[in-house]
């Protein structure tokens, strides 16, 4: 049986496989850990993703971790907490990487009870072509101001191409009107589906629409009997705990 911690670190590994495929990056994984190589400059895709508390390919994690000091790129590590021993602690301060966040893993058993939106302020529809691609982006790049993270991401999409995520991978953009206000990402893997990027423009938060967003992403999943997993910031799990979800674990995040 999948312990729960587990679900949201397989549905993680598939949205690292689709993400680095969809820019012909290159991805590693292993029994132990998968590392995430976009061959661009950003932190927000180039991740470790430990999947154990043991090391057993410390030299190929080693190896792929100075690839990316190599070419001067940034990366971030997520490890489950209970993942973050001595061994992977010592990894973590060879190389210098600090804590930065941690976040709330959260599980939803399945879909069978999702109400259907009664709120219509949006017009959400799938990412299909470029321009609506870049109606994403958009969104998602406001997050970063004018940090060198948001040149980082308009090389990462301007390298990315749609057609390799597969169909496992539902992007949506949330409108008013012509403007675009919020994001939202729906990843099927064997095991469960995985909502990430409920992203809303700043001068647009606090008026139900990153909510409106994550309910319609709820209702997109087809098999109801799957469940749902996600990450959390303390701020935002109490609107998933809305509509049943539970905390199973904590994610701590080094860069």
């Amino acid at each position: 049986m999948i312990k729960n911690q587990q679900f949201v670190i397989n549905n993680f590994e598939e949205k690292l496989k689709v993400f680095t495929h969809a820019v012909s990056g290159e991805l590693t994984s292993e029994e132990d850990f998968v590392i995430a190589n976009t061959k661009v400059p950003t932190d927000t895709f180039n991740v470790l993703l430990p999947k154990s508390p043991t090391i057993k390919n410390a030299v190929k994690i080693r190896y792929g971790i100075d690839n990316f000091s190599f070419k001067g790129y940034p990366f971030s590590t997520w490890i489950d907490a209970q993942f973050l021993n001595d061994e992977w602690k010592e990894l973590m301060q060879e190389y210098d990487l600090k804590e930065t966040e941690r976040n709330v893993m959260m599980k939803l058993e399945n879909t069978l009870n999702v109400s259907q939106s009664n709120s219509h302020q949006l017009i959400i529809t799938p990412v299909k072509s470029n321009e609506e691609l870049m109606k994403y982006k958009e969104v998602f790049m406001s997050l970063f101001g004018g940090s060198p993270e948001k040149d980082a991401l308009e090389s990462y999409f301007n390298r990315f191409s749609q057609e390799k995520l597969g169909v496992e991978v539902q992007m949506f953009i949330g409108c008013i009107g012509e403007l675009t206000v919020t994001t939202g990402l729906l990843i099927e893997s064997k095991d469960s589906y995985g909502i990430y990027d409920v992203m809303t423009k700043e001068a647009f938060r606090g008026k139900g629409f990153g909510s409106e967003m994550f309910q319609f992403l709820l209702n997109q999943t087809k098999d109801k009997q799957k469940p749902v997993v996600l990450q959390a910031s303390d701020d935002g799990k109490s609107i998933y705990k809305r509509f049943g979800f539970i905390d199973v674990g904590e994610m701590v995040v080094f860069e």
